[in-house]
């Protein structure tokens, strides 16, 4: 079963088991879970789980809160008091679907869902590798991660502050890039390998090459936008060649680069709309 019908498969399964009390709730989550994506995050943490060995088990659950994280965020991200999002991947966004209460609430559940998950790896490997791996899964949802990014996004947008340079890679680099990041430095770190090492540096540095360029990406399919939207553009401040060319030059130049299958398929579309 090719990618990423085997991990739907073993998500869906994961989730039949959590029985919750409202029958409205489990529908929910049940519909998040079935949009289409790339699911590059746990496909992330696979093939890094798979670089340095760790535990299939502790890989598959990784794997799954990962993407329980993901989908938390796109569910909050849609809500009216954030992005006020319609449609998602091309059906009605969850609050669209449902309503906005239910939203918020799976929303919540599915983070829940996500550290239930992350704590069952600890039985798979040892427990100093387990602690700083949860560390760095926290840091990476939290105020310094993605929930950071989005806040940050959110008051610059509500205020109609200018939206500098600097700024807008620093939302991109929390909001984005973080749970890049997690997805491939946590298998390293749950294998064993100390923070201090100079693969979880060079892990780093190709995950933010990548995020970087995932986000140029994102934004040359949408080059036609409205004001409110360009202001929120990498692109735009950057210049088109430059941002691609930038984009391209960076996941070349990352170390690990090779070691996952996504770069060269981001790499591919970034060459085809230079």
């Amino acid at each position: 079963m090719a990618w990423p019908n085997e991990f739907n498969e073993d998500l869906s399964q994961f989730l039949a088991q959590k029985k919750s009390a409202s029958p409205a709730l489990t529908d929910a989550i049940a519909y998040a879970t079935r949009s289409p994506g790339k699911r590059l995050r746990p496909l992330f943490a696979q093939e890094s789980g798979a670089l340095f060995g760790l535990n299939p088990t502790a890989t598959s659950l990784f794997s799954i809160a990962i993407e329980l994280v993901h989908l938390f965020s796109l569910i909050h991200d849609d809500l009216p008091a954030l992005d006020n999002d319609d449609f998602r991947r091309g059906l009605p966004t969850l609050h669209k679907e449902f309503n906005e209460g239910i939203a918020l609430l799976a929303g919540d559940e599915l983070l829940n869902f996500a550290h239930e998950t992350f704590l069952m790896i600890s039985e798979h490997v040892s427990p100093s590798a387990f602690l700083e791996a949860f560390r760095y899964f926290t840091d990476a949802i939290g105020s310094n991660g993605m929930i950071g990014g989005q806040t940050l996004e959110m008051e610059l947008t509500q205020n109609n502050d200018p939206l500098l340079l600097e700024t807008l890679l620093k939302i991109q680099s929390l909001k984005t890039g973080a749970l890049f990041r997690a997805s491939i430095v946590i298998p390293a770190l749950l294998s064993g390998i100390q923070k201090e090492d100079s693969k979880i540096r060079e892990l780093t540095e190709f995950a933010e090459a990548f995020g970087f360029a995932f986000q140029i990406a994102d934004d040359l399919e949408d080059e036609a936008q409205d004001e409110k939207t360009s202001r929120k553009n990498i692109l735009s401040h950057l210049g088109r060649e430059s941002a691609i060319q930038l984009a391209l030059n960076r996941l070349s130049g990352a170390s690990f680069s090779k070691h996952f299958s996504a770069t060269q398929r981001l790499t591919a579309l970034l060459q085809s709309k230079a």
